[in-house]
């Protein structure tokens, strides 16, 4: 087995001993675990960086309990929600945008925050493209890829009306096509 020599920290020689301690392990056995999660990231394509974001955003999925459900299941089921009742659908679509909207105000409590937040982390979101603009008072937030039929964009537009409200947005106005989800709305 070939032997490094490594410098580190002082204070990141005693974090890597606490570790290995607390673990039951060597700091070598430590150091060669680590190395090899970073080896495999490297063969992924995927950076630290990348891999912090995909952990924090399963964070958040946890929290809001969100379940991976395959799109045109996700959209049969919304169309058939709303041939049974549209209004309780929707309804009950913009209390869940509420949910969520708590949950995202207790991470970035106003919307220019979040908006950088949305950029940050567009990339593990399953929309071709989600935006929230903050000019003056006006907000806009534009999604795309929201689904395959109108009454998946119309859901979502519920939701994000809901969402929106929680960050105190009036005046909210919609604009769906299929796949396609714009809110407008003031400060």
């Amino acid at each position: 087995m070939a032997r490094l020599n490594i410098s580190l920290t002082n204070e990141m020689a005693k974090k890597i001993q606490d570790i290995a301690e607390s673990d039951g392990k060597t700091i070598s056995s430590l150091v060669t675990e680590s190395v090899n999660i970073y080896m495999k990231l490297r063969e992924t394509g995927l950076s630290k960086d990348q891999l912090l974001k995909m952990l924090k955003f399963q964070e958040l999925t946890k929290a809001m309990s969100a379940v991976p459900v395959p799109s045109l299941l996700l959209d049969l089921n919304i169309n058939m929600a709303l041939q049974a009742s549209q209004e309780k659908t929707l309804e009950l679509w913009a209390e869940r945008g509420k949910v969520i909207g708590e949950l995202l105000k207790s991470i970035s409590p106003d919307l220019t925050e979040l908006s950088k937040e949305i950029k940050e982390y567009s990339d593990l979101i399953p929309l071709d493209s989600v935006d929230l603009k903050v000019e003056g008072n006006n907000v806009e937030l534009m999604l795309v890829g929201t689904g395959f039929s109108i009454g998946a964009s119309s859901v979502t537009a519920a939701g994000m009306k809901g969402f929106l409200e929680v960050y105190g947005i009036k005046n909210l106005k919609e604009t769906i096509s299929e796949g396609f989800v714009k809110i407008t709305g003031s400060i």
